[in-house]
């Protein structure tokens, strides 16, 4: 996504397609699954909370939210992004569309990523804000280092992406354990 451009509507249903295709390939886009039941909503501009966002997903929506008529559990693009910072690079609108399903994915799914298993793999809570204590190479993006729910979202974008195929590069026994995390996760799902 270029900083300053507009994002029609036709852009975010073409992305949208691709990645609901690849979630289908990787076992998230079927019958049943609740992924299904998030939509992806464009809208002018992301809430001043929010103002960097290319996308956001919503977990619970607070009173001004409801307001500007945001509803949980749905994916929001805005139209238009007031400013970026230095970890909003991302190669594509399809790649911001990949991480707000995982948000989708835990908001959906919060017993699976309640257990410990995501704590011991993730560094700490779903929830929690603060910044994860692991080396550099532990996470798939600089983003990813910010907390836990974006590590979980940065690296099941890039399990999306990659359909499920972990790139030979991952070296790192903490950023292995994430991805096959993941990968239990849509297991457990398809089961």
């Amino acid at each position: 996504m270029i900083k300053g451009s507009i994002i029609s509507l036709k852009q975010i249903n073409s992305a949208a397609f691709t990645v609901q295709d690849e979630l289908f390939k990787v076992g998230l886009w079927f019958e049943g699954c609740k992924l299904v039941d998030t939509e992806i909503y464009r809208c002018p501009v992301s809430p001043l909370s929010l103002y960097d966002a290319d996308g956001f997903f919503i977990h619970g929506a607070s009173a001004v939210q409801k307001i500007l008529g945001f509803e949980p559990g749905h994916i929001y693009i805005p139209s238009f992004v007031l400013s970026q910072t230095f970890w909003q690079s991302r190669a594509s609108l399809r790649d911001v569309i990949r991480h707000e399903y995982a948000h989708s994915f835990a908001h959906h799914y919060p017993k699976l990523i309640s257990k410990s298993d995501f704590k011991n793999t993730f560094g700490d809570e779903y929830y929690s804000y603060e910044p994860i204590k692991m080396e550099k190479d532990a996470f798939i993006s600089d983003y990813a280092r910010t907390m836990p729910m974006e590590d979980f979202a940065e690296t099941f974008m890039v399990y999306v992406r990659r359909k499920g195929i972990m790139p030979s590069t991952i070296k790192n026994k903490q950023l292995i354990k994430k991805w096959q995390y993941i990968d239990s996760l849509i297991k457990l799902i398809n089961k």
